[in-house]
């Protein structure tokens, strides 16, 4: 059975069949630069830490890119709130371009989310303000605890 409801899908997936969904959430574009915020659910989850979540997700772009930064690589849980990891790295692909990424990685309940965004310097300092209240609009307790708590 299949309904439509708006923008989603529900459905009832034959055996061995796992959604595994992936949803982009489209920023401003600063720069010539688009910002495009993944966010993959692993509905699977095999870790109960979220440092053994992240590293498999962030180890591989330490292997892959020459020249990476990384600027912060720790947890960022809020007291009481849900289990949290940060990574963020700058390289340089071609000469005089920097790209900053950020990846966040949550475990709640039985299921961990990972996102992702790419920056630019500028677009960092304007957007990240933002990125986390996405995100902590989509994973409330993930980021910052909210005011009326």
């Amino acid at each position: 059975m299949m309904k439509k409801d708006t923008n989603r899908f529900e459905f009832d997936l034959p055996d061995g069949w796992q959604d595994q969904t992936v949803f982009h959430f489209r920023g401003p574009v600063i720069d010539d630069q688009e910002h495009l915020l993944t966010l993959v659910i692993d509905r699977f989850l095999q870790q109960t830490d979220v440092r053994e979540f992240a590293r498999p997700r962030t180890q591989p772009v330490l292997a892959a890119l020459q020249g990476v930064e990384v600027l912060k690589d720790e947890e960022t849980t809020v007291p009481g709130c849900y289990p949290s990891y940060e990574f963020v790295y700058r390289w340089m692909p071609v000469e005089g371009v920097k790209i900053f990424k950020k990846q966040i990685f949550v475990l709640r309940e039985s299921a961990g989310y990972a996102f992702d965004i790419e920056f630019s310097k500028k677009s960092y300092k304007m957007l990240g303000e933002q990125v986390k209240k996405v995100i902590e609009n989509l994973l409330p307790g993930t980021y910052e605890p909210r005011e009326d708590r």
